[in-house]
């Protein structure tokens, strides 16, 4: 039997296998969605006009009328709760320059802050028809896109060691000392390094499928643009595949544990390093990176998660090319390691 047909075969029986179109392509995507669903409103780039209401005594109404994005409505307390329940206004500002809102979010905090401002400056005794309006109350900075992309592009990262989970079967399997299969291999003619060489290529056509599934996802349906150089996204996933692979190989070559028992292990692996990379959001990365830099260091998804992320919106390639080498070593070193262990050995039984 040829290695393409093989590899078909083996393409098939995946194909067939409702776990695998489960974990590696349902449960990616509604992963995502998720994210999408929870994230939406966070980290928008345009302000939309916020709405107030004002005691028609408060003495600075003719302030918050000159600046652009605040829409003014003169009212009564009581009507002001009214609306405020109804979420019509934003807040409202009684004569003595109180702000009363209900809830907290982005548009409370902005209202909030040129409140501060405005007050701040009339304590400074200059009078409300010599205020500046053309200063600018909110700071911005340009940026492409909002911190919570780490989520997406960690998943991203995590689905492209999936290969993991196939590769570690493969090895177990091949063990005459763990597997029914291993010692019909042993005793068997058939070329064990084509049946290696097969599902592995099944293995890498399968995961590069599912992150291409997902990366498909989103770039149809989220908001922004994700991938801004898909070449480059598309290079780091195929090395992380890559890597994925050899790190199952290592984890298949566990003496005397049933197969099992040791798919606990790259679920706890990938879930535990993707956590660390970001894919809760970037505030633990961030205390990571400050408290125990190393970690992230060696996380080979906090690598991915990286690369990503500067190739697509900084446009920056610094330790793009050292991410790849640092998954093609850990690719080769894990298939040198496997190779060893593989090689011809005698069991007193099997």
């Amino acid at each position: 039997m040829n290695l393409l047909r093989l590899t078909k075969y083996l393409l098939l029986i995946n194909f067939k296998d409702f776990g695998f179109l489960f974990w590696t392509i349902a449960y990616p995507l509604v992963l995502v969605t998720i994210f999408m669903a929870t994230t939406a409103n966070l980290g928008s780039n345009e302000l939309s006009d916020i709405d107030v209401g004002v005691d028609s005594q408060y003495e600075y109404t003719a302030v918050l009328e000159e600046i652009e994005f605040i829409n003014v409505q003169e009212m009564t307390e009581s009507n002001a709760r009214t609306d405020l329940s109804d979420e019509a206004i934003t807040g409202y500002i009684s004569s003595d320059g109180s702000l009363l809102v209900e809830g907290s979010g982005f548009e409370q905090t902005v209202l909030e802050s040129v409140l501060n401002q405005v007050h701040q400056t009339g304590t400074l005794g200059v009078s409300p028809e010599n205020f500046n309006y053309e200063t600018d109350f909110i700071q911005t900075t340009d940026m492409d896109t909002e911190p919570q992309v780490v989520m997406f592009y960690s998943t991203i990262a995590m689905i492209s060691l999936y290969t993991m989970f196939t590769s570690m079967e493969l090895i177990s399997s091949m063990r005459p000392n763990l597997s029914t299969m291993g010692a019909r291999f042993s005793a068997s003619p058939f070329s064990k390094s084509l049946y290696i060489l097969a599902s592995s290529l099944a293995s890498l056509v399968l995961g590069l499928f599912s992150s291409g599934i997902v990366i498909g996802f989103l770039m149809i349906f989220y908001q922004d643009n994700l991938f801004n150089n898909l070449p480059a996204t598309l290079g780091i996933v195929l090395a992380a595949n890559f890597a994925g692979l050899g790190l199952g190989y290592i984890i298949g070559l566990t003496p005397k544990v049933n197969i099992n028992v040791k798919s606990i292990f790259p679920v706890v692996l990938i879930v535990g390093l993707a956590f660390l990379a970001g894919l809760m959001g970037p505030g633990l990365r961030g205390m990571i990176n400050q408290q125990a830099p190393l970690i992230n260091q060696l996380n080979p998804l906090a690598h991915i998660t990286d690369s990503i992320y500067r190739v697509n919106l900084m446009g920056n390639f610094d330790g793009y090319w050292m991410t790849i080498l640092y998954l093609v070593g850990i690719t080769l070193v894990s298939a040198l390691i496997t190779l060893v262990a593989l090689r011809r050995k005698q069991y007193d039984n099997i």
